[in-house]
């Protein structure tokens, strides 16, 4: 009986890599996919006399995105909306973030008094009619070289 010689197995690694801030993110060597989640801007919150609300949250979309290896991919993360204070000043909405090759995920909704739904951008002092601006988006670029 003869022996057998098993190639050794190269495994790849996971990264996942947080995009706050910047235009563009190099493809690294060997990555020919990445999963890609987006998330827009939250909203502003609102805050006047006992009527507040949460900022709403952005829209959050995953994505999976063939790659070429070194290309630059451009992309935009979605500013938080201005806080609303006042009757005649409403919350602010969130920015679009976007990455070229996916869906585009659009910012929170402003607020003027309904109760919002999300975690961004919360009230933050109901009896001095301050509000919180809203959070800004992110791209959460997931990959294995």
């Amino acid at each position: 009986m003869g022996s057998t010689t098993v190639p050794a197995v190269n495994p790849k690694t996971r990264y996942v890599l947080t995009l706050t801030s910047g235009t563009s993110w190099t493809v690294p060597s060997g990555v020919t996919y990445v999963n890609v989640t987006l998330q827009g801007g939250g909203a502003g919150g609102y805050g006047l006399g006992t009527t507040y609300s949460e900022g709403r949250p952005g829209q959050m979309i995953s994505s999976t995105l063939a790659t070429t290896p070194g290309a630059s991919i451009s992309y935009s993360i979605g500013a938080g909306g201005t806080a609303g204070n006042g009757s005649s000043t409403p919350s602010g909405a969130g920015g679009t973030t976007t990455f070229t090759g996916a869906t585009s995920a659009v910012g929170g909704a402003s607020s003027s008094g309904t109760v919002g739904t999300s975690q961004a951008g919360y009230n933050n002092g109901i009896s001095d009619n301050k509000a919180a601006a809203g959070g800004a988006g992110r791209i959460d670029v997931e990959y294995w070289a």
